[in-house]
């Protein structure tokens, strides 16, 4: 099951984030197989306020990844956050959402009688 990772930069450090993207963005790439999707997590100007990653594995190998992160390792995460994450789309069964609608239809016939 793909665990999701929230990390979170502290404040005031855009310069230091600056100077260690290209080995972040090269860890990313390194890493490609395991990542289901990723980007920045962003405050509503656009300005990045932390990462997000959605990878393959528990938790343990999702921190794993994280604090082999050049970022991580420079220090510039407030807090980081894993957790379980079950994915529905996209899904390898593209038939995922509706057999899970026909499922709850049927849960909420039984429910109803």
């Amino acid at each position: 099951m793909p665990t999701v990772i929230r990390a979170y930069f502290r404040t005031g450090i855009a310069a230091a984030r600056l100077q260690h993207r290209p080995d972040h963005i090269r860890h990313i790439a390194a890493h490609l197989p395991e990542i289901v999707c990723a980007g920045a997590l962003c405050d509503e100007a656009q300005a990045p306020r932390g990462l997000f990653l959605a990878v393959q594995g528990d938790s343990a190998q999702a921190r794993a990844l994280i604090e082999s992160d050049p970022y991580h390792r420079a220090g510039l995460f407030e807090r980081v956050e894993t957790e379980p994450f079950l994915q529905f789309v996209p899904h390898a069964n593209p038939r995922l959402l509706d057999e899970e609608l026909e499922r709850a239809l049927q849960s909420a016939a039984a429910a109803a009688t």
